[in-house]
């Protein structure tokens, strides 16, 4: 039998149907409830929410979690559930530590993709 190293992840535990769908503003419009990931720009912080660009080059307002902070950074990638419209509450985070910018313009092309013309693809 073969073994596996114990700190890998076992990809065959997990199915589609667990999988969280990357979005930007337009796709985020039909996800009202559900869990999704935002990668987006900070833009400010506003009474305790950051407001943040989309890679479709909208603001959104996420709500970080209970006494959360983001700390000093450009970048994050968000796990949250869509509350209405333009409010996500964030689950999670992960700041993008990084000297470049994100590619917008690719990621927003992936998102159309993913949910579009190809979205059989990337679905179970």
């Amino acid at each position: 039998p073969r073994t596996r190293h114990p700190k890998l992840l076992d990809c065959t535990a997990h199915s589609m149907e667990d999988a969280i769908p990357r979005v930007n503003y337009e796709v985020m419009q039909r996800m009202q409830g559900r869990r999704v990931l935002l990668v987006c720009e900070v833009k400010s912080l506003v009474d305790g929410c950051y407001v943040v660009r989309t890679c479709d080059d909208a603001e959104v307002v996420v709500r970080p979690q209970a006494g959360g902070s983001w700390g000093e950074t450009t970048y994050v990638e968000v796990v949250g559930t869509v509350v209405d419209a333009r409010t996500l509450q964030e689950e999670s985070h992960i700041n993008i530590k990084s000297q470049q910018a994100v590619d917008f313009k690719l990621l927003n092309e992936m998102i159309k993709l993913s949910t579009g013309k190809y979205a059989g693809l990337f679905s179970g």
